[in-house]
């Protein structure tokens, strides 16, 4: 199986930071092209000689009035016109990453999967795009000139591009390849390219973390342009007081030292939590939250929380590439298929959402597991860490008649000799059923026999799953789906 392609902007908000370091264990999985630095509404360094207002008349930041607490002010800052910089980000800070905290645990992590990447093309891959002002496309940079190289190449897979910070620099390498070739005999060509290799996150409503996209009338110049998003989310910030309950611990502090923060060497420590006495450089006071612990966005239905020390703070932009990750779904194959997060649901032909499925979050307890469990390869040579157990379908597209039985058998091992404890599940989210009978399944764990319902029709497809968890101290899941189609 090809490896996904990705690309990254980032604002490197401590979020963001969040993100990149929880990325890093993940690395093996997918193929990461670029991470680029980027601006957004929220951060943005300046070019030390014009304002925000002069560059962008169209900005969405709430400016310095939005840090004032009590805070009175909830849109747009009119005086965030006159605005030189705001809540600059650290330049270098991802490099730092790359060459300090990744390039110690790197010798470890290559034990138990060679495809990490080094931190050289780490640090190759780490461009500059437009960072000066929120929304600022007034010119190509480093990084806009990277993506646009990416989707102009000659291969033809999808480019996931995802916008964790502003799209800005994402949609200045769109325009400038509108720019040169939409009034050349090539643009049909190359929009044919475009349209059929890239594929955007982080961007809502033509809406990311600053206007660039409807101001720039992407959405008029790419109409066909596939803007994804996930069906659930997993760890904005609070999301230690929304998660499932049935889960919940596994952000708070208790876990959070002991399977993440302690004696998994400095990449792991390096993760941002509550009072954990980090200070990020260029943040005010309110949003420090390693030395206060508090969190307070000034929002008057979201009262101020002082967080025990350790608990989970946020990874705001993970929901971007966790869909990425198989696990063994098969949601980048078919969308409607689902991933980790659920379906993913392009913008303006969104599936319909089950809200009780949503709920369950059912894959969220597998993924904090599999963090932890990673987490130790940072220190741990392959025969002290647990891995995850290999599943094989006897099929993985079947077609049926209405109601119809079928089989589908499961071969199963784990690397490490675990035992590994077997169930399978109809999930309807992932399925496609218009009518109302009750699926029947009877399953000895390493094989299903489900009853099709009678009333299912031509087009209607079930999702079967397996979850295959292994039994060890720090637990690992596979899944395997078999998708049967009627016909």
């Amino acid at each position: 199986m090809k490896r996904i392609k990705t690309i990254i902007t980032t604002d490197v908000e401590v979020d963001d930071m969040n993100s990149l370091i929880h990325l890093c264990l993940y690395l093996n999985e997918f193929d990461l092209l670029g991470v680029i630095y980027t601006s957004s509404q929220y951060h943005f360094l300046g070019d030390g000689v014009h304002t925000l207002g002069e560059v962008n008349p169209n900005y969405r930041t709430s400016g310095n009035i939005g840090l004032q607490r009590p805070r009175t002010w909830f849109t747009t800052d009119p005086d965030g016109k006159d605005l030189k910089e705001f809540r600059p980000f650290e330049k270098g800070w991802i490099e730092k990453l790359w060459m300090n905290q990744y390039a110690e645990a790197y010798p470890n992590l290559i034990k138990h999967d060679s495809r990490y990447p080094s931190p050289e093309y780490l640090l190759s891959i780490t461009k500059y795009g437009n960072i000066e002002f929120e929304g600022d496309v007034r010119f190509d940079t480093e990084g806009s000139d990277f993506i646009k190289e990416i989707l102009l190449n000659d291969d033809e897979n999808p480019i996931y591009l995802q916008s964790w910070g502003g799209v800005n620099t994402i949609v200045r390498a769109l325009l400038s390849i509108y720019e040169t070739y939409h009034d050349t005999d090539k643009w049909d060509d190359v929009y044919g390219k475009v349209i059929k290799k890239t594929r955007l996150s982080g961007v809502f409503n033509y809406i990311g973390q600053d206007s660039s996209y409807l101001t720039n009338r992407i959405n008029e110049l790419y109409p066909d342009l596939i803007l994804l998003r996930p069906e659930f989310f997993y760890g904005g910030y609070r999301y230690n007081d929304l998660a499932d309950e049935e889960y919940r611990y596994m952000f708070q502090s208790e876990w959070m030292l002991n399977n993440i923060h302690l004696n998994n060497g400095p990449l792991m420590s390096e993760y941002h939590l509550y009072g954990d006495g980090k200070y990020v450089q260029g943040e005010p006071d309110i949003y420090q939250f390693g030395i206060n612990s508090t969190m307070d966005f000034g929002k008057p239905d979201v009262p101020p929380k002082q967080y025990e020390k350790y608990t989970f703070l946020g990874e705001g932009d993970s929901n971007n590439y966790i869909p990425l990750i198989s696990f063994g779904l098969r949601g980048l194959e078919n969308y409607e298929y689902g991933t980790l997060l659920g379906r993913l649901n392009v913008f303006g032909k969104e599936a319909e959402v089950h809200e009780d499925d949503i709920k369950k979050g059912p894959f969220t307890r597998s993924y904090q597991e599999d963090w932890a469990a990673r987490a130790r390869w940072c220190v741990c040579d392959y025969e002290h860490a647990n891995h995850a157990p290999v599943v094989k379908l006897s099929e993985y597209d079947i077609n049926a008649e209405a109601g119809q039985s079928v089989t589908v058998k499961a071969a199963v091992s784990d690397p490490d000799g675990d035992d590994v404890t077997l169930s399978w599940e109809f999930y309807s989210n992932f399925s496609h059923y218009r009518g109302n009978e009750k699926l029947k399944l009877i399953s000895d764990g390493s094989s299903v026999t489900v009853k099709l319902p009678a009333d299912a029709e031509k087009g209607d497809w079930f999702s079967m799953i397996l979850r295959a968890r292994d039994n060890n101290e720090r637990p690992m899941t596979t899944y395997g789906q078999a998708i049967i189609h009627i016909i």
